[in-house]
């Protein structure tokens, strides 16, 4: 199959790294794929497949494909208008839900109503997208890199390194609820040395709520992987728009257990691994962090969990899994609704 996935920049965040990673594993399938961008080729990912900058997403720009993946609802509408092939929007996120871009969230609703197929990282968003916008998907989650791999560990530290990822500023992520329950943790008598890793620089009231130990900008995902791998918690507070959570299954395949919220993408994902409570209450983070610190057989277990959980993320399961996709889109059996 000849395949374009359409990106809007390559900025460092999870919802460009997964599609970069979907183009490498079909890439290695024989596939002929290619990046389209109207962004540079990032200097944070190595990307094996071609990729292509253009000023625009048009049938005079892009290059003629079987499918057109949309990653962005802002490309949903240009790929859906292309001459060739088959337009498909790969779902990670419904953006209409965030909270940062309300004066939008019309023009998104508008973009999803384009009726393309989908690609969905979470049965949730097959069922949002189903129910609200009468569109079908097929579910396509993120593939684990090899790096994400565990350190030989028998117990937390007597100091243990709580991990919290993220930007500050992105307030469904949850950051202010995974900094105040390190602070509890810390008044509680657990001396936590929390590592933050964040895309952006730290900000004044970041500074203010809570002092990390480390604070790391802008890593490439090996040098995370290697910092995740070293930790002995991850706070995963996101609050319902998440839409997968793809540090959750990385801490889980690097054998760090995870605190998280009961939310749908979580539940999902990380049920019977996670330890999940309410969003937006650190308290309860903080109650059920120190549980999983202060008990080395619970936290063995959730790590043996974790370590079974992420095994379902493999390149090999999700490979099979993305070309299955590919085949539903290129034969238009998508067009037939059970």
């Amino acid at each position: 199959m000849r395949v374009n996935y359409l990106l809007e920049d390559t900025a460092l965040f999870g919802g460009v790294k997964v599609p970069l990673h979907h183009a490498n594993l079909l890439h290695r399938r024989g596939h002929r794929v290619r990046i389209v961008s109207r962004g540079p080729a990032p200097d944070w990912y190595s990307i094996e497949c071609e990729f292509l900058t253009v000023p625009e997403f048009a049938s005079k720009t892009v290059p003629e494909a079987d499918i057109h993946v949309a990653t962005f609802w802002t490309t949903i509408g240009p790929a859906s208008g292309l001459e060739s092939g088959q337009a498909v929007h790969y779902c990670q996120g419904f953006e209409g839900g965030y909270t940062h871009n309300t004066s939008e969230h019309s023009a998104i609703a508008e973009a999803y109503s384009t009726p393309l197929p989908a690609f969905v990282v979470s049965s949730h968003l097959g069922e949002l997208l189903a129910e609200r916008f009468d569109r079908p998907s097929r579910r396509v989650p993120p593939a684990l890199e090899p790096i994400w791999t565990p350190r030989w560990r028998v117990a937390p530290r007597k100091r243990p390194r709580v991990l919290v990822l993220h930007p500050f500023e992105i307030d469904w992520k949850g950051v202010v609820t995974a900094l105040e329950a390190a602070r509890l943790l810390r008044e509680g008598g657990v001396e936590a040395h929390v590592v933050r890793i964040s895309q952006w620089p730290l900000v004044d009231a970041e500074r203010e709520l809570l002092k990390s130990d480390e604070f790391l900008c802008r890593l490439e995902p090996s040098q995370v992987a290697r910092v995740v791998s070293g930790c002995d918690l991850l706070l995963a507070p996101s609050w319902e728009q998440e839409g997968f959570g793809l540090p959750v299954i990385e801490a889980m395949a690097s054998g760090v257990p995870v605190v998280a919220s009961r939310i749908a993408a979580f539940e999902e994902t990380a049920a019977g691994a996670a330890e999940l409570v309410p969003a937006r209450q650190p308290r309860a983070f903080a109650e059920a962090a120190r549980k999983v610190l202060g008990d080395s057989h619970r936290w063995r277990r959730m790590r043996r969990a974790g370590l079974r959980a992420a095994r379902r993320f493999s390149e090999k399961e999700v490979s099979v899994d993305l070309e299955s996709a590919m085949d539903w889109i290129g034969s238009g059996d998508w067009r037939r609704r059970s």
